[in-house]
């Protein structure tokens, strides 16, 4: 065989085995070496073909990665936008325990129904702490995965006399996961910057509005073959939260309306594949409530929350799903005791669930 025909015969078998290993089924050697006449009058018009149109843009199209990282990434994006509506909240209607310091007071500050009021001689600035850890199992194919995502959230807040409060919050993110699917190792860590809006109407109801942007550097080892892309993240929120006494316990009703995308931009991994850029979008509705029994220091609570998704994913070859409807429910506890505060919440839903743990000290 000459040189131009064995080169013709390994693009021939790269072109096939970009095909779900088509080439495996197709015995284009056979097809070569056993049939001299074809070989003598079609075959150079065939490689002749194959040759012209693999153009390195062609060929590196051939190869493109299966991976969607926008959809891998957006389990940090949902854990960071949780986190941060639980926190800013938390000083308006209570939840989750967050360390909170008056700035020129100097001292804690115990955040009990009907929240934070700042009086005359109070600074109306304030400074707010908390760290989230949260393990994950997603199992909704085809990009299934599990692992960790790990929050340091700090927030600068301003409040006086009014019903307004607002403030600039900054979180930082690192992921570490397995895809089940790939039997891939994924890391990463990044930050998110979001300003956000509280009204308080009256002392048991409040509106929120939030609007956040966030990149996170991703590192990704598969079969060998390295990937770093990089993710850029927008969140934006807004919602309405409503708490009741109810004997002695809390009943406190939500409804919000949520947008988390996830971009990944095109990038070449260590094989030199050159991967798609992908988008995912998922607008939210939530609507539920959780009923909470206070008890000393210890507040043990259930939820019910009602997700209504409109999602889309672009990019990639492996599509992203998520349910429509479905019904996220949540088992919890909050505690304190002197300055330590802590708080754990479980949270299912179909073929996904969670576990967060927040943990502080008060000041």
């Amino acid at each position: 065989m000459n040189g131009q025909g064995e080169l013709c015969l390994r693009r021939i078998h790269s072109l096939l085995n970009n095909f779900n290993n088509i080439g495996n089924l197709v015995n284009i050697d056979k097809f070569y070496y056993d049939a001299p006449m074809l070989q003598v009058k079609y075959f150079p018009w065939v490689c002749a073909l194959v040759l012209a149109t693999q153009s390195p843009g062609l060929l590196a199209q051939t190869h493109a990665q299966k991976n969607n990282f926008s959809a891998l990434t957006q389990v940090v994006s949902s854990t960071t936008a949780s986190a941060l509506s639980s926190s800013y909240l938390s000083s308006m209607l209570g939840g989750m325990g967050v360390f909170r310091w008056r700035i020129g007071e100097g001292n804690a500050q115990d955040h009990e129904l009907g929240g934070l009021t700042a009086s005359a001689e109070e600074s109306p600035w304030s400074v707010w702490g908390t760290p989230v850890r949260s393990s994950f199992d997603n199992n909704i194919a085809p990009i299934t995965s599990r692992g960790y995502v790990s929050l340091a959230i700090a927030g600068l807040e301003y409040r006086d006399d009014g019903p307004w409060m607002g403030g600039l919050s900054l979180s930082l993110d690192n992921l570490s996961a397995q895809t089940t699917y790939n039997a891939g190792q994924l890391t990463g860590h990044g930050y998110t910057l979001a300003p956000y809006l509280v009204y308080q109407a009256s002392p048991t109801r409040a509106f929120d509005f939030s609007y956040g942007r966030g990149v996170s550097n991703l590192s990704h080892q598969s079969a060998g073959v390295t990937s770093q892309p990089r993710d850029r993240r927008m969140l934006a929120s807004m919602g309405v939260t409503d708490i009741h006494e109810v004997g002695k316990t809390l009943v406190m009703l939500k409804a919000s309306y949520s947008v988390i995308s996830d971009k990944v931009a095109s990038f070449t991994s260590s094989d030199g594949t050159v991967n798609d850029a992908t988008n995912t979008r998922l607008n939210q509705t939530k609507l539920g409530g959780q009923w909470m029994y206070p008890i000393g220091n210890f507040s043990p609570f259930v939820a019910y929350y009602k997700l209504l998704n409109d999602f889309s994913a672009t990019g990639g070859l492996l599509q992203p799903r998520e349910y429509s409807a479905t019904g996220q429910y949540q088992l919890g506890l909050n505690a304190s005791a002197g300055d330590i505060f802590g708080a754990l919440v479980a949270q299912y839903e179909k073929d996904r669930k969670q576990l967060r743990a927040y943990v502080g000290i008060r000041y």
